[in-house]
C-alpha cells in the first residue's frame, strides 16, 4: 500500500519521471495507490491529469480492481441561501508505505524538494508513527472524529502529557480507529464510497460529510454534467445542476 498526499503530479523533469514509472510498476505488481491531490493545483490541471493519465494508462488493471485511486478534498457551509463548497488546497508533503514508511515535511518529493530547494522532511521507519499517521489522516478526510479529538489522540501517540480524562478519551478513539481503518482495504473501500457520496451531495446541494471528494479530469467532469475550469478544476462556489 502507497498513500501520497502532494501539491501536484506530473512528468516534467527526469527524478518525476522516474516517480512516474515506479509507482506504475508497483500498481502492475499489484500494490495499491491512493493520491490525495488539490482540485486547483497552482500548475494548472493539464499538468496533474495528464501524469494521473498515464498511471491510468499504464496500470489499467489497478483502475479496475480500485487499486488506484485518485481524491481531492473540499469543503461545505451553509448560509441563508443554500449550501457553499470551496476546494481544500493540499499543501501536505506526506507519503505513507505499508504502514511502516512515513515522509512528512516541507519538501515535494521532486527534484527541487529533494536537491535543489532549502526544505525539511523527517522520514521515518517506525510502524506505530506510520500507521498512527494514517489512521489519522484517514479519519479527517472521512469526518469520522473532529478536530478536538484529533488534536487528543495526537498528543496521547506522542506521549504528551495530558490530564487522565484525556488520555482515556484517547485510547477510546484509538480503539475505534483501529477497528474501523486498520485494515486498509476496508478503509480505502470507505473512502472510495465517501467520495462518491460527497459528489451527490455536491450537485444535490447538501453538505458534504468529511472532506473526500474524487479527483476528476475534464473528461469525467463533463460525464458527471459539471463546469470544468482548465486552470482550476470542477469544485466551485457557483454551480447549476
Amino acid at each position: 500500500y502507497i498513500g501520497i498526499d502532494i501539491s501536484f503530479l506530473g512528468t516534467d523533469n527526469p527524478e518525476m519521471e522516474r516517480n512516474i514509472h515506479e509507482l506504475s510498476a508497483a500498481l502492475r505488481r499489484g500494490a495499491t495507490v491512493t493520491i490525495v491531490l488539490p482540485d486547483h493545483p497552482d500548475p494548472g490541471r493539464a499538468y496533474t491529469d495528464a501524469a494521473l493519465t498515464r498511471l491510468r494508462e499504464e496500470a489499467p488493471n489497478a483502475v479496475q480492481e480500485r487499486r488506484l485511486m485518485a481524491f481531492c478534498l473540499g469543503t461545505s457551509h451553509h448560509t441563508e441561501d443554500g449550501e457553499h463548497y470551496r476546494p481544500i488546497y493540499v499543501h501536505a508533503k506526506v507519503a505513507i508505505v505499508d504502514d511502516l514508511w512515513a515522509t512528512n515535511g516541507s519538501a515535494n518529493l521532486n527534484n527541487r524538494g529533494m536537491r535543489d530547494d532549502i526544505e525539511m522532511n523527517v522520514a521515518t521507519l517506525d510502524r506505530e508513527l506510520a500507521y498512527g499517521l494514517r489512521l489519522m489522516l484517514w479519519s479527517e478526510h472521512l469526518g469520522l472524529i473532529n478536530d478536538d479529538d484529533l488534536l487528543v489522540l495526537a498528543r496521547h501517540l506522542s506521549h504528551q502529557p495530558q490530564s487522565p480524562q484525556e488520555n482515556a478519551q484517547a485510547r477510546h478513539i484509538w480503539h475505534y480507529l483501529q477497528e474501523t481503518l486498520g485494515d486498509p482495504v476496508i478503509g480505502l473501500h470507505m473512502m472510495f464510497d465517501r467520495a462518491q457520496d460527497n459528489l451527490r451531495r455536491y450537485k444535490t446541494k447538501q453538505p458534504l460529510l468529511g472532506h473526500l471528494l474524487p479527483y476528476l479530469t475534464a473528461e469525467e467532469a463533463a460525464q458527471e454534467g459539471l463546469h470544468f475550469n482548465e486552470k482550476r478544476g470542477w469544485v466551485e462556489e457557483t454551480q447549476s445542476f
